[in-house]
């Protein structure tokens, strides 16, 4: 009985070591992304949002389609065990984007859009996370496996793993519906500075 508690908590703490990494990985890619736009000159930020502002906004199957196949090469990566590796350095450049796209957009909307903004990065970050957790789970289980040499138990973690994609599948449908909403709000609440040598003009130089 003993036993069993020991390997249910250090199975706990090996899972919990895990979203920790991860979360990590996460927070300093958020920082580095918003530090990376902070630290851009005016006239950069000012194109930045003027590219916001002008482009083309995605269609709802264009985001969904990209967004998943993101999470569905994480998800692949994770078959190779050491891809996980590979999953790490994608965790981190989500986190790089979603700090980098959260600055830029900070103070430049209504609070309104600035929530659904939000929301959708905050989604799109969870869902990966959990693409990360999940494909380092089922790496960290089939090392277990074979190492006490119970192949009999490769199918069952192989379905839970692939029943796993159809739940990143479903929240980034969702992250894409949110996207769909938000993208032609932005372009409608945002103005522009004009960029004039060293400085740009929206209401005050700098």
């Amino acid at each position: 009985m003993k036993a069993r508690q020991g390997t249910k908590k250090r199975k706990i703490s090996n899972m919990t070591l895990i979203i920790l990494i991860i979360l990590g990985v996460v927070l300093i890619g958020d920082i580095i992304g918003a530090l990376i736009y902070l630290r851009q000159s005016p006239q950069v930020q000012a194109e930045l949002l003027n590219y916001l502002a002008t482009g083309d906004s995605l269609s709802f199957l264009q985001i969904f389609w990209q967004q998943f196949l993101y999470q569905f090469t994480i998800w692949t990566m994770g078959l190779t065990i050491i891809g996980n590796l590979v999953n790490i350095f994608l965790v981190f450049m989500r986190g790089v984007s979603t700090g980098f796209n959260i600055a830029l957009i900070v103070g430049e909307v209504s609070l309104g859009v600035l929530i659904l903004w939000l929301v959708q990065h905050l989604l799109i970050i969870f869902t990966t996370i959990l693409s990360a957790y999940f494909s380092l789970r089922f790496a960290y289980m089939v090392i277990k496996t074979v190492l006490v040499k119970k192949y009999n138990l490769l199918p069952k973690q192989l379905k839970l793993y692939a029943t796993q994609l159809i739940v990143i599948m479903v929240l980034t449908m969702a992250t894409a519906v949110i996207s769909a909403i938000t993208a032609p709000l932005i372009p409608e609440q945002l103005t522009v500075p004009e960029v004039v040598g060293e400085t740009y003009i929206n209401g005050e130089n700098r």
